[in-house]
């Protein structure tokens, strides 16, 4: 929002400098992002009259002129317009001079072999938003122009500072400069100035079976004024169009300046039809119950202000005449029905349009206006018709009209909001501010502290009145009834209580830290947590973090979709991490890298049963080779084999004192068959372990060697934490020596070694300490469906040194019992 500071001052008075102002208004939360001196522009220029006029000797397009501008003896100056000519009037930027528009410093020069002193200029070269062919003739432009040698910039409304506002979303009223106005008042107790409206529209409520969109909800308004005999080839009021332009706004003719004008003043956006021309379009007659607002048919064509043509969808709602689109509600008009200076009738719109709507048509077609911006913040429905009143106002002061009727579709909403504000709310949330400069220290003696004091109730009162509030004083506080300008930002009473510390000053609350400050602490999962991340760190794998906001996926359900996103990439939560993983893995492989860990803790969401779940996980993948030197690859890549990359887990769960065991998956579409385990922790499935599936290896181009993991780490940190396993304990080392024994036999493919590793415990207890896997093969000479597995078992006891004939019994009854449970062929 762009703010003109000499329209402003009309409005209010404004005590203090600008740049006091500038950094007030970002204090109370209106960011002020640039200050724009815009007399800058035109520093230097002042008027000229061209005496004479010269072809250049050397040069067809440049011209020689004697400017005078009040110096003894006139300027000679060569210039390029087409239109310059003897006998006119003209700003002439003087050398010395420098014009920030166009960045042009201006010296004494020699053009074609030609001294030039200065330059006539133009419009834009002042830095006006004027589409001009040459340069300016003050005798083409309206009202009374300085004298020779006078500076230009009051008459171009150059002598003003604008400020350039970040307007929250939640401050509707700040698209206004009565808003602004408003605010400053607050901030600087000064009186308000604002212009009044007669109210000389008498609206006819009327029903229409046309207007049946959405974008018409309750409190939702729409109106149209009918006016006729308008002379629209009459250019603008001079102030009008300097205050639009300070805007940034260009002027356009007398009934567009005044919506644009309207709604920088009131907030309103208003769009004015031109009637004959909808009558040429539909070749009908036009009349109140001929115009309607419905969803855009798919494909339906629409020719926007500027000749753009758009292809609409059912997202978009548009304005129509006898079923014809004539706008995009709240977002901009139709090309085909547009005032210009020709048009004699308009059709004046004033409307209240559902935000959440005009947002979706916005973003539909891609085109985001003032109008647009401002109905996305919401607007009050009982400015709507005032809006209507003051364009009428305005109108008939600087054109002869007459008006043919109003009507209004919907009732303006008269219900006043009233919020109870208690103090002491108010005191308990914001607590003691300090004294300001000029206040005496005349305060309550108990209060230890001279410095600082309690909120006076004459205080809150007179903030609550400087925004706009009435309040009825009750014995636990006030009823505060709302301005409906700020209907829309002031809910409950937490806001009453924010604007009372905003127009205090956030600065003069005390501190009230916690004293002692003591530093915090993680729990023990946070810290199990942050141990994981450093393991796995540690292990090769780089901690990734992806957007959590993804587009639809085609045939899964519980996607969770998002009520208004911005994109249709980023409209559903994501049901997984491996997939953007995936996607990792391969911008890696393709920018040159020979591989690519990763891994990544992170919520994913889906929806059951009409409820939203939330999970945390740990996911990751190995891909390729990861090294930190190329020097001993002479036998080509070296890629991790499956137990490889599975033993990479299993290192971290052993930090943990965890046991996970895998179950073999034996068909997936996701992970290799046969090569892929789901992991078992206390006896509950936490995820999966596995390697790519061919299918998506080769799709992606990504090496076979492509290990991914997914799990649930809830479970993880909850077993992890627990006493036994996060506590450190501590054993004496045995100095009782162990005795080993290998065994070695043959047993059916699908019995896992982790079956027979806890038999053989089971059955040697309590002397066999430890058993570990040492070899397993497989070849056809011991049976298609037949492998061997060789075992290390060491024995030892507590109290003596074993020898051979303590063992011997033991060991024995081991062969036995893996002879009788798992019917295997001992080889040793």
């Amino acid at each position: 929002m762009r703010v003109s500071l000499s329209w402003l001052q009309d409005m209010v008075h404004i005590p203090i400098s600008t740049e006091e102002l500038a950094e007030k208004l970002s204090i109370a939360g209106f960011e002020v992002e640039a200050i724009d001196n815009r007399s800058s522009n035109a520093s230097g220029v002042v008027v000229g009259f061209v005496e004479s006029k010269e072809k250049h000797p050397n040069a067809d397009k440049l011209s020689i002129c004697k400017v005078d501008i009040g110096m003894k003896t006139p300027l000679q100056i060569v210039c390029g317009a087409p239109n310059v000519r003897s006998g006119i009037h003209v700003p002439v930027a003087t050398v010395g001079s420098y014009l920030p528009a166009k960045d042009l410093n201006i010296k004494a020069s020699q053009l074609r072999g030609v001294s030039s002193e200065g330059m006539i200029c133009s419009q834009g070269e002042l830095g006006l938003n004027v589409n001009e062919e040459g340069i300016c003739i003050f005798e083409n432009l309206s009202g009374p122009f300085p004298s020779i040698g006078e500076p230009v910039s009051e008459f171009f409304g150059l002598n003003d500072t604008v400020l350039e506002l970040a307007i929250t979303a939640n401050r509707s009223d700040g698209m206004s400069m009565i808003g602004i106005a408003k605010e400053v008042s607050a901030i600087t107790r000064s009186n308000l100035s604002l212009p009044t409206i007669e109210e000389n529209l008498k609206f006819k409520s009327f029903q229409s079976e046309e207007i049946k969109s959405p974008i018409i909800e309750k409190g939702g308004l729409y109106s149209l004024t009918l006016i006729e005999d308008i002379k629209c080839y009459q250019d603008s009021n001079k102030l009008i169009k300097q205050r639009i332009e300070s805007a940034g706004i260009k002027s356009i003719n007398l009934i567009v300046d005044i919506t644009n004008y309207v709604m920088l003043e009131q907030g309103q956006p208003l769009h004015a039809f031109d009637a004959d021309l909808l009558e040429k379009i539909t070749k009908k007659k036009v009349n109140i119950e001929n115009f309607g607002i419905r969803n855009a048919y798919k494909g339906e064509k629409f020719i926007s202000l500027g000749g753009k043509e758009i292809s609409l969808s059912e997202a978009s709602h548009v304005v129509t005449c006898h079923n014809l689109p004539i706008a995009l509600a709240g977002v901009i008009g139709s090309n085909n029905c547009a005032v210009n200076n020709q048009t004699k009738r308009v059709w004046l719109e004033a409307a209240v349009f559902s935000p959440v709507s005009v947002r979706n048509t916005s973003r539909d077609i891609a085109i985001r206006t003032e109008s647009s911006s401002r109905y996305e913040k919401g607007i009050p429905s009982e400015l709507t018709l005032l809006a209507a009143n003051r364009a009428i106002n305005i109108l008939k002061e600087n054109n002869e009209c007459s008006l043919t009727d109003s009507w209004v579709f919907g009732a303006v909403s008269i219900t006043e909001k009233q919020i109870l504000l208690r103090r002491s709310r108010v005191h308990k949330l914001l607590g003691n501010i300090k004294l300001s400069l000029n206040e005496s220290n005349d305060i309550l003696e108990e209060n230890k502290d001279k410095s600082i004091r309690k909120i006076r109730d004459d205080e809150i009162e007179q903030i609550l009145c400087d925004i706009g509030c009435t309040i009825q004083t009750i014995d636990i506080g006030w009823n505060v009834n709302i301005d409906p300008s700020r209907k829309n930002d002031l809910q409950r009473e937490v806001d009453l209580i924010e604007e009372i510390a905003r127009l205090i000053g956030f600065d003069r609350f005390e501190s009230n830290l916690p004293h002692p400050i003591r530093p915090g602490v993680l729990n023990p999962k946070q810290k199990a947590e942050r141990y994981l991340r450093e393991y796995l760190c540690a292990s090769g794998l780089q901690e990734v973090s992806s957007f959590s906001l993804v587009g639809k996926i085609h045939d899964v359900d519980e996607m969770v979709a998002i009520t208004n996103p911005l994109l249709s990439e980023t409209s559903h939560l994501r049901t997984n991490l491996w997939l953007e993983h995936l996607n990792i893995c391969q911008r890696n492989l393709k920018a040159g890298r020979t591989g690519c860990w990763i891994f990544e803790i992170g919520n994913i969401y889906k929806r059951i049963n009409n409820d939203i779940n939330q999970e945390l996980i740990l996911s990751g993948i190995i891909c390729g080779e990861n090294r930190l030197e190329m020097w001993s690859a002479n036998k080509g890549n070296i890629y991790l084999n499956y137990y490889e990359a599975r033993g990479k887990l299993t290192e971290l769960f052993d930090k943990f004192k965890i046991n996970i065991s895998d179950k073999q998956i034996i068909a997936d579409n996701i992970l290799h068959p046969g090569k892929a385990a789901n992991l078992i922790l206390e006896g509950k499935e936490i995820g999966s372990f596995g390697q790519l599936h061919p299918a998506i290896t080769d799709e992606r181009s990504l090496p076979i060697e492509t290990y991914m993991f997914q799990m649930n780490l809830n479970p993880i940190l909850v077993a992890a934490t627990r006493k036994k396993a996060w506590n450190v304990t501590y054993k004496q080392f045995s100095t009782i020596p162990f005795l080993e024994r290998d065994i070695a036999l043959i047993v059916n493919k699908d019995i896992t070694s982790k079956l027979v590793v806890q038999l053989i415990l089971k059955v040697g207890k309590p002397l066999i300490e430890k058993v570990e896997l040492i070899d397993r093969f497989e070849e056809e000479k011991i049976g298609v469906d037949k492998c061997s597995l060789a075992f290390r078992i060491w024995y030892r006891d507590k109290s003596k040194t074993l020898n051979d004939e303590d063992v011997k019994p033991i060991h024995e009854k081991v062969r036995k019992e893996l002879i009788k449970s798992l019917n295997a062929e001992l080889r040793s």
